[in-house]
């Protein structure tokens, strides 16, 4: 029988344990490594992305905003994971080590940076890394509206924008602009609460940092989880054929198709504990129960005839539905309605990604409180790689940044459960500000607050669409 590796909440270790301790030693062995070395830590870092030229064989090689993005990063991983593991073994660590994953989405303080990646804060600590947002390496929480994987767990499709996986797309083509929910949520606003101003937030620089690793795996933890729920991978040859090509632990290269990843136990022998389908995370709510797929289709039924410039502060966006299609809006919000409704932001530039994290809210009444905040919450947007998307390499494509979601329960929700009668949507972006730890300053908690000085970013359209 095959060697079972698991796969731990680093929550549920001390600092000093094992699993942690033999992956600070083996991150500094390879970070020894020659540059050139595949199995050193600049050029794992560098498959994913990297600003150094020339580019070396298989850097820069991540798959974003498309189908593809889950099966790539579980492989990437995977072969990242036997890399490591030799190092661990090469200095006494134990043989059947596997990578842990950061299960922020239990929220508090396990929503917080895990204390062996910030201490000791210095050079002596192969975990640290400066270049973090601010708060960050001082015990900052990071909100639920941003761990929680709670919708993307509630889409039923794999296949789709809004969906769990994301939308088709040609290989290679990164950074395309049909971002699963899963991509989104999670993934992208985890990458800018952690990075934000430092590598995280950068596709180029993000796999240096220590934690990519965990927050990568806990993703890859999602994926399982759902397939365990019952969510069905894409049965397209398309994708099941697919091959990446990566460095194994002898810095041999090697290569998977999607369909030889899709289960981790009897496909690449590591499980996750607890197992997924087991109570990892917290019990979605009612909103997270599991809606109907995407439809083929989508027609646009109201939308903004002027592109919105976010620069950190909050931002009111009215979106007037087409008085031709009224009727049809307000009957698509009814329960008994098949039809559904999605809330588009669309073609989103930006020089640089401003690493901020913002809510999508609609109808949010004026001085909303917290609680009136998550009930009108659809979901968010974050610019996670708007830079490759933008100027984009090789023969790739520019393009912008796409996010739907689904808003036709929520409309329904804030009519108490009768059809939406409304003429307009009132759409709101509010940046989501991390929470101050235990022990940080008042000045340090309004440092957590202040989006003031963020790069700008354009929203072209922002429209309602029904299906």
């Amino acid at each position: 029988m095959a060697e079972e590796f698991i796969r731990r909440d680093v929550w549920s270790l001390s600092s000093e344990d094992p699993i942690l301790s033999s992956y600070a030693r083996a991150v500094e062995v390879m970070k020894e490594r020659s540059e050139e070395d595949p199995t050193s830590w600049s050029y794992q870092a560098a498959i994913h992305g990297s600003e150094a030229e020339p580019a070396l064989a298989l850097w820069n090689q991540c798959e974003h905003g498309s189908w593809y993005f889950l099966a790539w990063h579980r492989m990437f991983l995977y072969y990242f994971e036997q890399i490591v593991r030799a190092a661990v073994v090469e200095t006494g660590g134990p043989e059947d080590w596997a990578l842990p994953y950061w299960n922020y989405g239990l929220n508090g303080i396990k929503a917080s940076l895990p204390e062996a990646f910030r201490e000791p804060a210095d050079e002596s600590n192969p975990l640290f890394v400066e270049q973090r947002a601010p708060g960050i390496n001082e015990g900052a929480m990071i909100p639920p509206a941003i761990t929680s994987d709670a919708e993307a767990l509630s889409r039923p499709e794999f296949i789709g924008a809004p969906e769990f996986g994301g939308g088709v797309a040609p290989p290679h083509e990164r950074f395309w602009n049909e971002t699963g929910r899963l991509e989104q949520t999670p993934h992208n606003d985890i990458h800018n609460a952690v990075g934000r101003g430092g590598w995280m937030a950068n596709p180029d620089e993000a796999a240096k940092d220590p934690i990519f690793w965990l927050h990568h795996a806990n993703i890859d933890r999602i994926w399982a989880t759902w397939n365990a729920s019952g969510g069905a991978n894409p049965a397209d040859g398309e994708w099941l054929e697919q091959a990446f090509e990566f460095f194994d632990a002898e810095g041999s290269q090697v290569a998977k198709t999607c369909g030889e990843v899709l289960d981790t136990m009897e496909d690449l022998e590591y499980t996750y504990d607890p197992a997924p389908g087991e109570c990892v995370t917290p019990e979605p709510g009612p909103e997270a129960a599991m809606a109907p797929p995407t439809p083929a289709e989508l027609k646009v039924v109201g939308a903004t005839a002027e592109k919105v410039t976010l620069s950190g502060r909050a931002a009111e966006i009215p979106v007037e539905i087409d008085e031709r299609a009224k009727q049809e809006v307000s009957a698509a919000s009814s329960e008994s309605d098949p039809r559904r409704l999605f809330l588009n932001l669309e073609d989103i530039e930006g020089e640089v990604n401003p690493g901020s994290v913002y809510g999508i809210y609609v109808n949010l009444p004026e001085d909303a409180g917290p609680e009136q905040l998550e009930a009108h919450r659809a979901g968010n947007v974050s610019f996670f790689g708007i830079e490759r998307a933008r100027k984009p390499r090789d023969d790739e494509h520019a393009h912008g940044l796409r996010v739907s979601v689904e808003v036709g329960n929520l409309l329904r929700s804030l009519s108490e459960g009768d059809r939406w009668e409304g003429e307009q949507i009132d759409v709101t972006l509010r940046p989501l500000a991390l929470i101050p730890g235990e022990g940080q300053s008042e000045e340090a908690a309004r440092e957590l607050e202040s989006f003031e000085e963020d790069p700008p970013i354009d929203i072209g359209r922002v429209s309602l669409s029904v299906g």
